[in-house]
């Protein structure tokens, strides 16, 4: 794979894999792996908030949210558990991507592909949704340890 800049309005991806050319820009490269970005983003946050909770709890303050109590006074445990919660947001929500993907609505009516990328744009909205709660759940728990 090699990478050229062509000016600096248009930066061009060329991938060469033997005789097969592919261009493509870097906004479309940014596009498709979108989604990828805020996976990677709310990971962070989660792995953020279990060390700045395990921090805050150290200091002798407690955990707000009833649903996590039980698991907050053992640091793995709460690791386990976020990792489970993770991971169950992600089968569920690449796997509505999956759906929409499979059923190829760029072939559809114009009605369908409303409906898929309405759906599209629930996932991103529940991703976003997610990565500001845990904005704020580390911001509120880095302004507790301070």
């Amino acid at each position: 794979m090699q990478e050229f800049i062509r000016n600096d309005y248009e930066r061009l991806l060329i991938m060469m894999v033997g005789s097969d050319t592919t261009v493509r820009t870097a906004s479309a490269l940014i596009k498709k792996y979108h989604r990828h970005i805020l996976w990677i983003i709310l990971g962070v946050l989660f792995g953020l908030d279990i060390l700045t909770t395990s921090i805050s709890l150290y200091l002798g303050n407690f955990e707000q949210n009833p649903f996590m109590v039980p698991f907050v006074t053992n640091p793995g445990l709460h690791g386990m558990v976020k990792i489970v919660v993770y991971f169950f947001l992600f089968v569920v929500i690449e796997g509505a991507v999956l759906f929409i993907d499979e059923k190829k609505p760029e072939k559809t009516p114009f009605w369908v592909r409303l409906n898929f990328q309405t759906l599209y744009a629930l996932i991103l909205f529940a991703l976003i949704y997610l990565i500001w709660v845990y904005v704020y759940v580390v911001a509120n728990n880095i302004w507790l340890i301070s």
